[in-house]
């Protein structure tokens, strides 16, 4: 299914601790528009999911806070109504201080509409036909201490620290004992998704071949963001 995305300027750095503000502020919108829906809030690591009503039948909110971005799923964008929630979606994801907002289109009256907001066509991802090549797999810092495994450079995976029963098969390294050991010594380990922004579709193999390759630099770009942390506290 093709996407849209709508480049956003935001109005605020993002502000991760308000994402509650979602769910009062939809509730209130759909409440003056009389559709009587409760909007539900769900939290994930890394990302947080509002549905539209019970069963997401009036759609959902997918709010990454790695990516700041909100991608709108479910509806049509074919009717007033959806039009302007569409709208008011958009104006408050800017206002949260998101970069971008993103739908998938099902119909050429939505795309019409989308195009008319300024969004542009996103490609379908497509399959990535090579294994992975170790030398090629990096990572890098996004919001907070969320992390982006890249290969060849372009996104690929969104990992979130976790605390997990036991460590993962391999080597154990300096940084990562020093990770641990900062938040307690419980075995630190990564919830992976895919990046909305990845070119490519990842078989399994491609997808665990990524994360073994970049897990030991995982842990030292983690470490790294630790020091920053609090290098920026002692600086107030």
């Amino acid at each position: 299914m093709p996407w849209m995305e709508l480049q956003l300027d935001p109005q605020s750095e993002w502000n991760d601790e308000g994402l509650d503000d979602w769910s009062e502020a939809l509730s209130a919108f759909l409440v003056e528009k009389g559709n009587g829906i409760t909007p539900n809030l769900k939290a994930l690591p890394g990302y947080h999911i509002i549905a539209l009503g019970e069963n997401e039948e009036r759609g959902e909110l997918v709010i990454s806070s790695a990516e700041r971005i909100v991608v709108l799923l479910g509806l049509s964008f074919e009717d007033s109504a959806e039009k302007e929630f569409a709208v008011f979606v958009a104006r408050f994801a800017q206002q949260m201080g998101a970069i971008a907002l993103r739908v998938p289109i099902s119909s050429s009256k939505g795309k019409s509409f989308w195009e008319r907001m300024g969004a542009v066509f996103q490609p379908d991802p497509s399959q990535l036909k090579e294994k992975i090549h170790r030398e090629k797999v990096d990572v890098e810092p996004l919001f907070r201490y969320s992390l982006q495994v890249t290969y060849k450079g372009k996104p690929a995976l969104c990992l979130e620290p976790i605390f997990c029963t036991a460590r993962s098969k391999g080597v154990v390294s300096l940084a990562q004992r020093r990770v641990e050991k900062r938040l307690g010594g419980q075995p630190i380990g990564f919830a992976s998704r895919v990046s909305a922004y990845c070119p490519w579709e990842l078989s399994q193999t491609q997808w665990d071949d990524l994360l073994s390759f970049s897990r030991l630099k995982c842990f030292e770009v983690l470490e790294q963001r630790f020091k920053e942390t609090v290098n920026s506290f002692n600086n107030w």
